[in-house]
C-alpha cells in the first residue's frame, strides 16, 4: 500500500511539473510579445519623428525660398484666409442678407431655372501620394527610388508602406 501510494505521489508531482513547465513557458512567450509591442511602438514613434523633422526642415526651406524671392504677401490670416501672392478674395457683407421685403416674383422664376455653371476645363485624375507610393512599391521599386520619383522624403515613404502593413 506504501508502494502504491509513493507511485501515486510521484506521478502527481511529475504531472505538476509539467504543468509549471508549460505555464512558465507561456508567460515567456508573453513577455516576448510585450517587447515586441514596444519595439514597434518604439520603431513607429522614433519614425514619426523623424517625419516630422523633415517637415520641419522642408517648411524652413520653404520659408527661406519665399523671403528670397520676396513673397512677402503670401500669409494666412485666421479671419480671411490663405491670401494667394497678395490676391484676396472677399464677398460682399450685403450679398447674403436676407431681405424678403425685395424679393419680388421674378426672383422666384430666376431661382426657378437655374442651372448650375459647366466647368471650363475638363477634371484631370491626379492620384493622391499614398496611392503613387502603393503602385511604385508595387512595381518593385525601393523606398529610395519612390522618394525621388515623387520628390518626397524616404522617411514619408517608410511611414506610408509600415503604417498600412505594405513594408515588406
Amino acid at each position: 500500500m506504501t508502494l502504491f501510494l509513493i507511485t501515486v505521489s510521484f506521478l502527481l508531482h511529475g504531472v505538476t511539473l509539467f504543468i509549471i513547465v508549460m505555464l512558465a513557458k507561456r508567460v515567456s512567450k508573453a513577455n516576448e510579445l510585450e517587447l515586441q509591442q514596444q519595439q514597434v511602438a518604439k520603431e513607429i514613434e522614433d519614425t514619426f519623428t523623424a517625419y516630422l523633422l523633415e517637415i520641419k526642415e522642408e517648411n524652413e526651406r520653404l520659408l527661406n525660398r519665399i523671403e528670397e524671392n520676396g513673397y512677402n504677401d503670401y500669409r494666412v490670416n485666421a479671419s480671411t484666409g490663405p491670401k494667394e501672392h497678395g490676391v484676396h478674395q472677399t464677398v460682399p457683407e450685403n450679398e447674403y442678407a436676407s431681405n424678403s421685403a425685395k424679393e419680388d416674383s421674378s426672383t422666384h422664376l430666376k431661382q426657378q431655372h437655374y442651372t448650375p455653371p459647366q466647368a471650363k476645363e475638363e477634371e484631370i485624375y491626379t492620384p493622391s501620394l499614398q496611392s503613387s507610393i502603393y503602385q511604385l512599391h508595387l512595381q518593385g521599386l525601393t523606398n529610395e527610388e519612390i522618394a525621388k520619383q515623387l520628390d518626397c522624403g524616404k522617411t514619408e515613404v517608410e511611414l506610408t508602406l509600415k503604417i498600412n502593413g505594405k513594408n515588406v
